[in-house]
């Protein structure tokens, strides 16, 4: 599975919100998630538990640069029954990188999932997704700058880091 994501520091929330809900054909989604992510040598691999005890563990990778860019990814969606023994297992055989948490609003906007995540410890983010429906690569990026242009999202408030890279640095 693949899609072009990029990732922004809010500004001003408010702003962002009420352009989402403008663009957006649906009504937001609210989405709280407890991501815990494990050591791996190449990517990034976490399992996302929701509210209602199931989760997703997820695998993905893609370059930490600012902009829109391509993230090649994998995920398979776990009952509740398996989550806390998964977790264990891969906490005792491979480790805890960290946890990050969050509440998202979800916006979709055409192909594109518009995320507003309040992250703890870090502060209010967008994430762009825009998944790629056999489509290449600079389709998937001119939806993205399309977008982030609709948003008001500022090229000084680009994040290249994924939010556990973040945590890390901050608590360094």
């Amino acid at each position: 599975m693949r899609n072009i994501e990029i990732k922004a520091k809010i500004q001003d929330i408010n702003h962002i919100i009420s352009k989402a809900k403008e663009l957006s054909n649906d009504d937001k989604t609210i989405i709280k998630q407890h991501d815990t992510f494990f050591k791996v040598q190449e990517g990034k691999l976490k399992l996302r538990k929701f509210e209602n005890g199931t989760a997703e563990l997820i695998f993905y990778n893609r370059p930490c640069v600012l902009g829109p860019k391509l993230s090649n990814y994998d995920k398979v969606t776990l009952s509740s029954n398996v989550v806390d023994s998964l977790v264990d297992i891969l906490s005792q055989s491979i480790g805890v990188l960290g946890i990050v948490k969050k509440v998202r609003e979800l916006y979709i906007v055409g192909q594109t999932r518009v995320h507003i995540d309040q992250v703890d410890g870090l502060g209010d983010f967008i994430e762009l997704e825009v998944v790629l429906q056999d489509q290449d690569i600079e389709t998937g990026q001119k939806i993205a700058d399309n977008l982030m242009q609709a948003l008001s999202i500022k090229e000084d408030d680009l994040i290249a880091e994924a939010y556990i890279d973040l945590l890390i640095k901050a608590d360094a």
